[in-house]
């Protein structure tokens, strides 16, 4: 047999695998549906109010009483909490004439958690209120697998993100018609497919048409955003683990970048690799667009395990050399997400833990204080949140 139909016999035997892991995942429905409850505490948390609070508006008229589970406990929906903001006047993200801030979770050394940690600060995000959409710019579509995007549907789409960052292909046009819903209310996604992979060649081909055309090959996502930017509170986006010019797309799309790094040797020399070139793209980009300045920079440690000696030693090292742009709190590796991660979910999106109650708490609250501080750093870019934060310090000195 020749290797082109060993490849194709392996091709689809895999297709027809990912056909029944997808069911399995999924079933019954044939799509993905959002089926969160959660607690009046952790609701409350992701409201920012307290458990009492709840309880008083819902005494006094101003809460509709929330659902009952069989045993008797209150639970409440993604779809409760945003109703319960509209009730109680709770504001998020920017005004209305304000601009989405567009983050980047870069970082081209493999396995470093760079999908997984973008996935699931997208649905933090989610639950806190926030408008989302989620780019995903890698030709793997992990990232439009997590949120269930049917792949063999794009196949025959004229409307996707590759065919409107080709420089080839002049009638896609707007990258809102890119746009999908997700099954997340307020999150939205602009899918991958692997004709991105042809798309990275098409722009690189820009390189023999001259400065003009490489630097409008550098802009195409960031222009493409400028139609969006109003309709959104965020815009994350996911890179292939590359520096192409999808790479380069992104870094010149972003107002912040978030750079997860497991607190391994290897990945730390990799990712100092990664700066030096990210560097060489901004200086190079900045021939042809002077206007890139990340309004932050930050790294987090991902996949970290306290009682390895060398892991604990490593973070020490990673917290005195990036120059306080590293969060105060790792992502612990846990087996929730990774279990999560087998039903294509964040650990936010299931209810019941794979494993005890207390390490899927354990879990759930770690990522809720890495997010906590990237969120800061994000209300900080619009200047109606910035001046807001203030408020709440002097209230919290007084």
């Amino acid at each position: 047999m020749l290797s082109g139909q060993i490849l194709d016999a392996m091709i689809t035997s895999c297709e027809n695998a990912k056909s029944v892991l997808r069911q399995a995942a999924i079933d019954p429905s044939d799509r993905k549906t959002l089926n969160i409850s959660m607690g009046a505490t952790v609701a409350a948390e992701f409201l920012g109010r307290t458990p009492e609070a709840l309880s008083k508006a819902e005494a006094r008229g101003r809460l509709p009483a929330p659902k009952t589970a069989a045993n008797g406990r209150r639970f409440y929906t993604v779809e409760d909490l945003i109703a319960i903001r509209e009730a109680l006047g709770i504001k998020m993200g920017k005004l209305p004439e304000e601009r989405a801030v567009v983050l980047a979770t870069q970082n081209f050394k493999g396995g470093v958690s760079k999908t997984t940690t973008a996935k699931h600060l997208a649905d933090y995000l989610g639950l806190r209120g926030y408008r989302v959409l989620v780019v995903d710019c890698d030709p793997q579509a992990s990232m439009s697998v997590m949120f269930d995007v049917n792949l063999e549907a794009l196949v025959d789409e004229t409307h996707t993100l590759s065919n409107f960052l080709s420089p080839r292909i002049d009638e896609a046009d707007s990258l809102r018609k890119t746009i999908q819903r997700t099954c997340w209310p307020n999150i939205d996604i602009c899918p991958a497919n692997l004709g991105l992979q042809d798309t990275e060649w098409e722009l690189t081909a820009t390189i023999e048409e001259g400065p003009t055309a490489i630097a409008g090959a550098f802009r195409m996502l960031r222009i493409g955003l400028e139609e969006v930017r109003y309709d959104y509170d965020v815009v994350i986006l996911d890179p292939p683990p590359a520096m192409g010019f999808l790479g380069v797309n992104t870094l010149t799309a972003a107002d912040g970048l978030l750079i997860p790094v497991p607190a391994r040797q290897l990945d730390y020399l990799s990712t100092i690799h990664f700066m030096q070139t990210c560097r060489e793209a901004m200086e190079l980009v900045s021939k042809f667009d002077s206007s890139i300045d990340y309004g932050f920079i930050r790294i987090v440690c991902t996949m970290f395990q306290p009682s390895r000696t060398n892991e604990a030693q490593m973070l020490q090292v990673m917290e005195k050399t990036y120059a306080g742009q590293m969060l105060s709190t790792p992502i612990l590796l846990s087996e929730e997400v990774k279990n999560a991660g087998l039903s294509m979910s964040s650990i936010y999106e299931i209810n019941k833990p794979y494993g005890s109650h207390q390490t899927y708490t354990r879990c759930r609250d770690n990522l809720n204080m890495v997010f906590r501080e990237i969120e800061k750093d994000i209300c900080k870019q619009w200047p109606s949140r910035m001046a807001q934060l203030g408020t709440d310090r002097l209230t919290e000195a007084a």
